[in-house]
Protein backbone atom coordinates (compact mmCIF):
# COMPACT_ATOMS: atom_id res chain seq x y z
CA UNK A 1 0.00 0.00 0.00
CA UNK A 2 2.46 2.52 1.24
CA UNK A 3 4.65 1.37 -2.77
CA UNK A 4 1.47 2.20 -3.96
CA UNK A 5 0.73 6.11 -2.54
CA UNK A 6 4.75 6.58 -2.93
CA UNK A 7 4.44 6.03 -6.69
CA UNK A 8 0.93 8.11 -7.04
CA UNK A 9 3.05 11.13 -5.12
CA UNK A 10 6.01 10.35 -7.42
CA UNK A 11 3.45 10.90 -10.44
CA UNK A 12 2.16 13.97 -9.29
CA UNK A 13 5.06 15.29 -8.19
CA UNK A 14 6.44 14.75 -12.15
CA UNK A 15 3.71 16.80 -13.20
CA UNK A 16 4.99 19.52 -11.02
CA UNK A 17 8.25 19.38 -12.05
CA UNK A 18 7.71 18.76 -15.44
CA UNK A 19 5.89 22.40 -15.55
CA UNK A 20 8.53 23.87 -13.39
CA UNK A 21 11.48 22.40 -15.59
CA UNK A 22 9.89 24.03 -18.66
CA UNK A 23 9.37 27.40 -17.13
CA UNK A 24 13.14 27.05 -15.96
CA UNK A 25 14.33 25.47 -19.56
CA UNK A 26 11.95 27.14 -22.16
CA UNK A 27 11.62 24.00 -22.99
CA UNK A 28 9.26 21.17 -22.91
CA UNK A 29 10.55 17.86 -21.29
CA UNK A 30 10.55 14.84 -22.75
CA UNK A 31 7.08 13.52 -22.57
CA UNK A 32 6.58 11.46 -19.97
CA UNK A 33 9.97 11.59 -18.31
CA UNK A 34 9.51 13.84 -15.90
CA UNK A 35 6.60 11.62 -14.27
CA UNK A 36 8.19 7.96 -14.55
CA UNK A 37 11.62 9.41 -13.04
CA UNK A 38 9.79 10.83 -9.89
CA UNK A 39 7.44 7.93 -9.56
CA UNK A 40 10.76 5.82 -9.67
CA UNK A 41 12.54 7.39 -7.03
CA UNK A 42 9.15 7.62 -4.84
CA UNK A 43 9.14 3.68 -5.24
CA UNK A 44 13.01 3.43 -4.75
CA UNK A 45 12.27 6.04 -1.20
CA UNK A 46 10.36 2.88 0.21
CA UNK A 47 13.46 0.68 1.10
CA UNK A 48 14.35 3.34 3.20
CA UNK A 49 14.11 2.34 6.61
CA UNK A 50 11.91 5.29 8.22
CA UNK A 51 9.68 7.33 7.26
CA UNK A 52 11.75 10.43 7.47
CA UNK A 53 14.49 8.86 5.32
CA UNK A 54 11.83 7.95 2.68
CA UNK A 55 10.61 11.37 2.42
CA UNK A 56 13.94 13.11 2.60
CA UNK A 57 15.09 10.20 -0.80
CA UNK A 58 11.83 11.57 -2.18
CA UNK A 59 11.99 15.03 -2.18
CA UNK A 60 15.82 13.96 -2.85
CA UNK A 61 14.89 13.05 -6.18
CA UNK A 62 12.19 14.96 -7.25
CA UNK A 63 14.65 18.19 -7.09
CA UNK A 64 17.43 15.97 -9.04
CA UNK A 65 14.68 15.46 -11.60
CA UNK A 66 13.92 19.18 -12.22
CA UNK A 67 17.78 20.08 -11.76
CA UNK A 68 18.71 17.36 -14.01
CA UNK A 69 15.90 18.54 -16.72
CA UNK A 70 16.92 21.46 -17.03
CA UNK A 71 20.82 21.07 -17.46
CA UNK A 72 19.74 18.97 -20.03
CA UNK A 73 18.00 20.37 -22.16
CA UNK A 74 19.60 23.80 -21.86
CA UNK A 75 23.18 22.80 -20.53
CA UNK A 76 22.23 25.49 -17.19
CA UNK A 77 21.42 25.33 -13.61
CA UNK A 78 19.73 27.88 -12.50
CA UNK A 79 20.18 29.96 -9.22
CA UNK A 80 16.48 29.35 -8.37
CA UNK A 81 17.52 25.52 -8.08
CA UNK A 82 20.98 25.40 -6.61
CA UNK A 83 21.29 28.69 -4.58
CA UNK A 84 17.04 27.78 -3.81
CA UNK A 85 17.30 24.21 -2.83
CA UNK A 86 20.84 23.94 -1.31
CA UNK A 87 20.47 25.83 1.81
CA UNK A 88 17.15 24.21 2.22
CA UNK A 89 18.78 21.06 2.67
CA UNK A 90 21.26 22.24 4.80
CA UNK A 91 18.19 23.44 7.43
CA UNK A 92 16.47 20.04 6.88
CA UNK A 93 19.81 18.26 8.49
CA UNK A 94 20.34 21.22 11.14
CA UNK A 95 16.40 20.31 11.74
CA UNK A 96 17.11 16.83 11.94
CA UNK A 97 20.15 16.82 14.12
CA UNK A 98 22.66 16.39 11.34
CA UNK A 99 23.52 19.80 11.10
CA UNK A 100 27.21 19.52 11.36
CA UNK A 101 27.29 16.48 9.33
CA UNK A 102 25.48 18.44 6.45
CA UNK A 103 27.38 21.72 6.82
CA UNK A 104 30.70 20.02 6.51
CA UNK A 105 29.55 17.89 3.76
CA UNK A 106 28.16 20.88 1.68
CA UNK A 107 31.83 22.64 2.40
CA UNK A 108 33.94 20.10 1.77
CA UNK A 109 32.32 18.99 -1.87
CA UNK A 110 31.76 22.59 -2.88
CA UNK A 111 34.97 23.20 -1.95
CA UNK A 112 36.65 20.53 -4.05
CA UNK A 113 33.83 21.51 -7.20
CA UNK A 114 35.55 24.90 -6.77
CA UNK A 115 38.95 24.15 -7.26
CA UNK A 116 38.10 21.72 -10.60
CA UNK A 117 36.09 24.56 -11.84
CA UNK A 118 39.12 26.95 -11.65
CA UNK A 119 41.34 24.85 -12.78
CA UNK A 120 38.80 23.84 -16.15
CA UNK A 121 35.92 25.92 -15.96
CA UNK A 122 34.51 24.71 -19.80
CA UNK A 123 34.73 21.10 -17.96
CA UNK A 124 32.76 21.92 -14.62
CA UNK A 125 30.42 25.39 -14.98
CA UNK A 126 29.50 27.55 -11.78
CA UNK A 127 25.82 25.65 -11.73
CA UNK A 128 27.60 22.06 -10.42
CA UNK A 129 29.43 24.20 -8.01
CA UNK A 130 26.49 25.58 -6.49
CA UNK A 131 24.33 22.18 -7.14
CA UNK A 132 27.05 20.51 -4.75
CA UNK A 133 26.00 22.54 -1.40
CA UNK A 134 22.75 20.30 -1.25
CA UNK A 135 24.05 17.18 -2.45
CA UNK A 136 27.09 17.81 -0.21
CA UNK A 137 24.82 18.12 2.43
CA UNK A 138 22.80 15.69 1.64
CA UNK A 139 25.21 13.19 1.50
CA UNK A 140 27.21 14.14 4.59
CA UNK A 141 24.35 13.36 6.11
CA UNK A 142 23.92 9.88 4.89
CA UNK A 143 27.54 9.30 6.08
CA UNK A 144 31.33 8.95 4.61
CA UNK A 145 30.82 6.46 2.34
CA UNK A 146 27.48 7.85 0.54
CA UNK A 147 29.64 11.38 0.70
CA UNK A 148 32.71 9.67 -1.16
CA UNK A 149 30.33 8.27 -3.47
CA UNK A 150 28.63 11.69 -4.46
CA UNK A 151 32.42 12.57 -5.31
CA UNK A 152 34.12 10.26 -7.25
CA UNK A 153 30.82 8.71 -8.89
CA UNK A 154 29.82 11.73 -11.20
CA UNK A 155 33.16 12.23 -12.94
CA UNK A 156 32.94 8.53 -14.19
CA UNK A 157 29.08 8.58 -15.29
CA UNK A 158 29.76 11.85 -17.22
CA UNK A 159 32.20 10.67 -19.33
CA UNK A 160 30.40 6.97 -19.95
CA UNK A 161 27.70 9.74 -21.16
CA UNK A 162 30.05 11.39 -23.03
CA UNK A 163 31.39 8.04 -24.68
CA UNK A 164 27.88 7.05 -25.59
CA UNK A 165 27.08 10.29 -26.96
CA UNK A 166 30.05 10.06 -29.32
CA UNK A 167 28.82 6.48 -30.35
CA UNK A 168 25.46 7.18 -31.08
CA UNK A 169 27.19 10.08 -33.35
CA UNK A 170 28.89 7.51 -35.22
CA UNK A 171 26.06 5.18 -35.69
CA UNK A 172 23.22 8.24 -36.23
CA UNK A 173 24.86 10.86 -38.22
CA UNK A 174 21.85 11.89 -39.29
CA UNK A 175 20.85 12.62 -36.00
CA UNK A 176 24.09 14.38 -34.88
CA UNK A 177 22.56 18.38 -35.66
CA UNK A 178 25.25 20.88 -35.06
CA UNK A 179 29.22 19.17 -34.87
CA UNK A 180 30.47 22.54 -32.89
CA UNK A 181 32.36 22.07 -30.01
CA UNK A 182 29.41 23.71 -27.80
CA UNK A 183 27.15 20.58 -29.20
CA UNK A 184 29.56 18.03 -27.82
CA UNK A 185 29.64 19.19 -24.15
CA UNK A 186 27.69 16.82 -21.84
CA UNK A 187 26.10 18.32 -18.37
CA UNK A 188 27.93 17.07 -15.40
CA UNK A 189 24.41 17.97 -12.94
CA UNK A 190 22.78 14.81 -13.93
CA UNK A 191 25.54 12.51 -13.41
CA UNK A 192 25.54 14.58 -9.55
CA UNK A 193 22.61 14.24 -9.07
CA UNK A 194 22.18 9.88 -9.67
CA UNK A 195 25.29 9.89 -7.69
CA UNK A 196 23.59 11.96 -5.06
CA UNK A 197 20.34 9.71 -4.84
CA UNK A 198 22.10 6.32 -4.96
CA UNK A 199 24.36 7.27 -2.38
CA UNK A 200 21.26 8.30 -0.50
CA UNK A 201 19.79 4.50 -1.33
CA UNK A 202 22.95 2.68 -0.09
CA UNK A 203 23.31 4.70 2.79
CA UNK A 204 20.01 3.53 3.62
Amino acid sequence: MILVVMVFLGVVAGVLVRKLTARLSGQEPWRGACEIACAAGAALATTAPSGAAMAAIALLTWWCVCASGVDVLVCRLPNVLTLGGGPVVVAAGIVSGHGRAAVVGAALLTAMMLGAHLLSPRSLGAGDVKLAIGLGAAAGVAGAQAWMIVLLLPPLLTAVAGSLLLLWRRVHPAWSGDRSSASTVVPHGPSMCAAAVLAMLSAG
